[in-house]
């Protein structure tokens, strides 16, 4: 449903922006700090990224009510090495937002300013051109400057929020140099030591393997191997509960459950505001093997907010659709005891899954015609296998339209697959519908005849 800028400031906006209160401690009318946390803004890429983000930073501004303190960028400010493109960012962002007002904090992604899309040794040296851009008025937040022009790793505050940044060394695998390591456990040895029961957010634009959506990819695609998410950070964050992490790169959507993770700490993706991509499941209708078409009808992102007691609520925003995402994310405040790093465990939520099921299908037409499948959450994809003379023929593959709407209510009713090029005989075609956490219907069977 799309909302005109009139009906989304004056009617709509309290409920477009509100969170339905989930069973949790965050308390809404005690709210202390707003941030919006986007990545992978892309300006300059060709997806209307520059349109897109001037609407991404005004919708984050009314869903706090006016009290946005600060945004949180995850990486890929720009898409090629250009000083126009990072021109049009600073541009862009004071159309909308005061600098000195709303700070923006960033960490570096493998777009910026690297014409191989890679972090190497020399990405410090090319990133020095973002500071000379913006100027000092973007870096009154840091606290250690030194580090910051060095090795581009930033300890930045905004309300009593701390926030660290970290650029990485290396490309496949990801790593970081020593430096930097040692720095981010002093860091938060210090942070923590002095403020035990409050979160502190980590940026870095890859992902901390094995986490939330996506941080397993392999790229086979570009035989990179490790190059969506790194293995370098894990144990240091698992000696800190207080830590939120927020990783980029990837652009998977918001809607997936598994955009969230707890273990020892707590780590969240943050879609794109330009365009989407999502795993390589060789899925019908793509672009390439992880980019679909119309990825661009697409732009999410986060509004994190805080309450005077330390709780956290993540908004899940769909700049795009001018919507909510689902439910809010709720973060208890941290306790010593772990307690708040239980609601969103993805074993928890796993066992406490439920099955897709699904009710009819027909051939009609030359297409494979079938109802959408019911699940507790919604289905992330189908899979069609046809049988001929007793052994499979054709395997495919229909990824669902979660990402495209806000709620899975609004999801499309039916889906169809043409089956051309069929040889004449008998075919049984068996469909499974797959979940978030790869559960399967039980197939759905429909026979059919090909005339010739």
């Amino acid at each position: 449903m799309k909302w005109t800028r009139l009906t989304m400031g004056l009617l709509a906006l309290p409920f477009l922006f509100a969170c339905r209160q989930q069973a949790g401690s965050f308390d809404e009318n005690s709210i202390v700090l707003s941030l919006g946390i986007i990545s992978d803004t892309h300006i300059g890429n060709g997806y209307g990224s520059e349109a897109k983000f001037k609407e991404v930073l005004t919708q984050l501004e009314e869903a706090s009510q006016g009290n946005l303190a600060g945004v949180l960028v995850v990486g890929d400010l720009i898409n090629v090495a250009s000083e126009k493109q990072m021109a049009d960012f600073k541009r862009i962002y004071e159309e909308v937002l005061d600098p000195a007002a709303v700070p923006m904090v960033y960490t570096i992604g493998n777009h910026d300013m690297n014409p191989q899309y890679r972090w190497t040794g020399e990405s410090v040296a090319q990133h020095k051109v973002f500071h000379t851009i913006l100027g000092e008025e973007y870096f009154k937040t840091d606290l250690d400057p030194v580090m910051r022009d060095s090795l581009e790793c930033r300890h930045c505050v905004i309300g009593n929020c701390h926030i660290l940044c970290l650029t990485p060394e290396h490309s496949s695998p990801i790593t970081y140099a020593p430096a930097v390591l040692d720095w981010l456990e002093a860091r938060l040895k210090e942070i923590t030591e002095k403020d035990p029961d409050r979160y502190v957010l980590l940026l870095t634009h890859p992902m901390i393997y094995g986490t939330c959506y996506g941080s397993v990819l392999q790229d086979t695609y570009t035989r990179m191997g490790d190059y969506w998410s790194t293995k370098e950070l894990s144990e240091i964050l698992s000696r800190y509960p207080q830590v939120i992490t927020f990783g980029g790169h990837l652009h998977f959507p918001l809607n997936d459950p598994r955009s969230i993770w707890q273990g020892s700490f707590t780590a969240v993706g943050t879609a794109s505001t330009s365009y989407m991509a999502i795993d390589n499941g060789n899925y019908e209708d793509m672009a390439t093997v992880t980019v679909m078409k119309g990825a661009g009808n697409f732009s999410q992102g986060l509004l994190l907010q805080f309450d005077k007691k330390g709780n956290a609520r993540l908004t899940r925003m769909d700049f795009f659709n001018k919507a909510t995402i689902g439910e809010a994310w709720e973060l208890g405040a941290p306790r010593a005891d772990g307690s708040h790093l239980r609601r969103y465990n993805h074993e928890t939520l796993r066992a406490r899954n439920t099955p897709p099921t699904l009710s009819s299908a027909q051939f009609q037409d030359g297409k494979l015609c079938f109802a959408a499948g019911k699940d507790d959450e919604f289905v992330h994809h189908y899979r069609i296998t046809l049988i001929k003379d007793g052994e499979p023929v054709v395997t495919k593959k229909i990824l669902a339209d979660f990402y495209k709407v806000p709620l899975p209510s609004q999801m499309k009713e039916s889906y169809e697959l043409p089956l051309d090029g069929l040889e004449e005989g008998e075919y049984t075609a068996s469909i499974v519908a797959l979940d978030s956490w790869d559960a399967q219907s039980e197939p759905l069977i429909c026979s059919f005849h090909v005339d010739k």
